[in-house]
């Protein structure tokens, strides 16, 4: 993540950046920060100035402030349609100070046509970011600063040896003890009362040259924790419950049964069929040894890997299914319905059934489906992913809905591998269901989400409510996790910081409004225009962006004859109030390395996200990893326990492989005893099981066998007189000599140095 460069249009014009002040307040898992970036002309010409704002995935704008030729301009939330109407009649000179230019979910843009000699101007961004959970961590980044550049000289030495003023003031407030540490900054950490932390850089002379992470880690990973926000002026408060749901439970022995189905009509031609084909590869890999599966196209007819129906998961159909789907081209029609019925034609009672459709249809014959789904009372889970911003919603919602699956899109920008990873995650793990929540003697007015259908095992989640009255007391949550009932009681802590209780009041806001952008995409004509309008009337009176609202600029200048001050509307560009369009990803692979050429991959243009990626397609049935079927079980052993120290020894997200991951570990638990006088693959065992316990919560049974078995292979090491202290130097050495030996070592060696 990074800043555009502020471009100074002029070629005696010098815009440079002065300072930068950052301010934040973080509650539990939410943030807001002000930023705030002071540039002056310090050049001989007034000149032009554009400067750009990358919006976080995760985030939304709250505010924006300019101080610009001795005016204060300023967003205000308004809903598109208003803006419209402000704007038909309104006239504006070429001249106008500021120009909103671009705003979507990724990105703000403002062009300013005057910046005088000398003048300088303040840009101040705010905006409320939920916190990604990394790893058993939360990960705060700030983007890093690009100095601004005179577009006539963009190379112009002298810019790179100007310094800014750079200022940090963090108030960070957690449920419990926790340790807070930068990897890119030198930060200061002061410790207050009730979990309360400060932050501020410990050297004057930092500069965001990089993205600054800052990392929050608990000292106990709670299940269930709570803090409470009471506005005593209006006998009110609110309630945020975070829950990071522990199943115990043995999946290991769970059987399902799993139909795909994959529309290969002439609409998903190209990067959409692709990316489908990356992500069901994906889909085969998290199944287990006792599952079944199918895969179908749905094109002029339908088509099927197996004619025979189901067939078990295992190596050689693996290898022959992703050999199929990488076969398959696109037809003018998709069968959709003729494939969903083909899935609950092969329902297996009394075991979990799961039907995975990638599609971009627009559905015509949707009523006909859906009453056909309604009627059939099935077993089935129905878990669609709708690919392109074309595709019908309200049908693919609503379908996963009735058979109480979760819908999930790819049309911002999304890796469609990530969202299947984490949408299998859901399906293979256990969940919770039939959950009911006691607030005890608490009166709650609304609550976000407003139903709760599923709490997903290791998934966090959190809960908002609005208290009427007195806000005290213990919640408690109750479910059942198949045949078991479970029960989760959260003890509730006071918000000590004001600035605190005032972004959770915000969080409050902004997720009201995306649990109504949830709930609207299942509904049509009055009800939608209803919530439509809540979904304004909201964001409007929070200053929170919405899919219905954007920004107008005002301007206000002071009129000394008057007394009093005047305000201005600023052009606002058509594209800020546009939808932002897909972005399909454009690194793409297939199951079979060795159509890859490996002279001709160029690895400074590929992320190590994509790296991991390719490695992940590369596990069989049974859980290793390998370059090849005909590789004996030692070389099986080794790269199984290669590619997961590349999973671990990287700065990425790894919780998504969680199944992979747990599948590779009990491979080699399972074949670790088979060479116990070779200290080698012994010290690359018990590297990789050590690395994955822990960077992976894994469950009390998993962690009890891991931990048996790492003292068993201490024990073997001893024996054959292995240096454990030299394990990691050991293991580093062998992956640099193997690297040339294949693909598979080539991309593990670069992901691990």
């Amino acid at each position: 993540m990074k800043y555009k460069k502020m471009r100074n249009h002029s070629t005696k014009g010098n815009i440079v950046l002065k300072e930068v002040s950052i301010e934040g307040n973080v509650c539990g898992e939410f943030v807001e920060f002000v930023i705030n970036h002071i540039y002056e002309n310090t050049g001989k010409d007034d000149v032009r100035g554009v400067y750009t704002f990358p919006i976080p995935d995760t985030a939304v704008i709250s505010g924006i402030e300019v101080n610009l030729g001795g005016s204060v301009i300023y967003g205000k939330v308004q809903s598109k349609e208003e803006i419209e109407k402000v704007y038909e009649n309104l006239v504006f000179s070429d001249n106008e100070k500021l120009q909103l230019e671009e705003l979507n979910k990724d990105k703000l843009k403002l062009s300013m046509s005057t910046i005088l000699k000398g003048e300088k101007v303040g840009i101040k961004v705010s905006y409320i970011e939920e916190l990604s959970n990394f790893n058993n961590q939360l990960k705060l980044t700030i983007p890093h600063i690009v100095n601004p550049v005179n577009m006539f000289n963009e190379k112009d030495p002298q810019k790179e040896k100007i310094k800014y003023k750079l200022s940090l003031n963090l108030l960070i407030e957690t449920f419990d003890k926790t340790f807070i540490s930068s990897d890119s900054h030198p930060i200061k950490v002061e410790e207050g009362e009730g979990n309360i932390y400060k932050v501020t850089l410990k050297d004057n002379n930092c500069a965001l040259n990089e993205d600054m992470n800052i990392w929050l880690k608990e000292e106990k990973t709670l299940e269930a924790s709570g803090m409470i926000y009471e506005n005593y002026e209006e006998d009110n408060g609110i309630i945020y419950l975070k829950l990071l749901p522990d199943v115990e439970g043995n999946l290991e022995d769970k059987k399902g049964n799993y139909i795909f189905l994959i529309d290969i009509s002439y609409s998903m031609e190209g990067d959409k069929l692709k990316e489908a084909k990356t992500a069901l590869q994906l889909c085969l890999r998290n199944l287990s040894s006792e599952d079944k599966f199918n895969v179908a196209a749905m094109g002029d007819k339908l088509t099927y890997f197996s004619n025979e129906g189901l067939v078990k998961f295992n190596n050689e159909n693996l290898i022959l299914a992703s050999k199929w789907i990488d076969a398959l081209t696109c037809e003018n029609d998709a069968l959709l319905f003729d494939g969903i019925k083909y899935g609950f034609d092969n329902e297996q009672p009394g075991e979990d059934n799961v039907i995975i459709i990638f599609t971009d249809d627009v559905v015509d014959n949707e009523k006909e489906i859906l009453d056909y789904v309604s009627e059939i009372k099935t077993n089935s889970r129905i878990f669609p992913f709708g690919i392109d911003a074309a595709v019908n919603t309200y049908f693919i919602n609503k379908i996963a809905r009735l058979t109480m699956g979760k819908a999930e899109f790819i049309n911002s920008g999304k890796r469609i591998e990530d969202v299947v990873l984490t949408q299998f995650n859901r399906i293979r793990g256990l969940q919770i269901t039939d959950v009911e929540i006691d607030w005890g003697r608490m009166k709650v007015d609304k609550t976000y989400p407003r139903t709760i259908e599923y709490l997903y095992d290791g998934e966090p989640f959190s809960i908002f409510a609005k208290v009427l009255g007195d806000v005290e007391g213990v919640v408690t949550i109750n479910g059942m996790v198949d045949n078991r009932r479970v029960q989760r009681k959260v003890m509730l802590s006071k918000v000590d910081l004001a600035v605190n209780a005032d972004l959770i009041e915000k969080v409050w806001y902004k997720k009201r409004i995306e649990s109504i952008e949830n709930r609207i995409i299942y509904e049509r004509d009055e009800i939608y225009d209803a919530m439509r309008r809540k979904i304004i009337e909201l964001s409007t009176e929070s200053g929170i962006i919405s899919n219905e609202t954007s920004f107008v600029l005002l301007e206000e200048i002071y009129e000394p004859v008057l007394g009093g001050v005047m305000r201005k509307f600023l052009p606002v560009s058509s594209s800020a109030m546009k939808e932002e369009k897909p972005v399909m990803s454009n690194f793409y692979y297939t199951q079979n390395l060795e159509n890859i050429d490996l002279d001709q991959l160029k690895w400074d243009g590929i992320s190590k996200e994509d790296l991991v990626r390719i490695v992940a397609t590369q596990q069989l049935a049974n859980g290793d990893f390998s370059y090849s079927i005909e590789d004996s079980e030692k070389e099986k052993l080794l790269y199984t326990t290669e590619a997961i120290i590349a999973f671990t020894k990287n700065n990425i997200i790894i919780d998504m492989y969680r199944n992979l991951l747990i599948k590779g570990i009990m491979y080699i638990l399972d074949n670790y005893i088979n060479y116990p006088e070779d200290g080698e693959i012994l010290a690359f065992c018990y590297y990789a099981i050590k690395e994955v316990n822990s960077k992976l919560v894994v469950k009390d049974h998993q962690r009890v066998r891991i931990n048996e078995v790492l003292e068993k292979i201490t024990e073997l090491m001893e024996e054959c007189k292995f240096d454990i202290n030299k394990i990691e130097e050991i293991i580093l050495g062998r992956i640099q000599r193997d690297r040339n030996e294949n693909i598979l070592s080539e991309i593990i060696c670069n992901l691990i140095n």
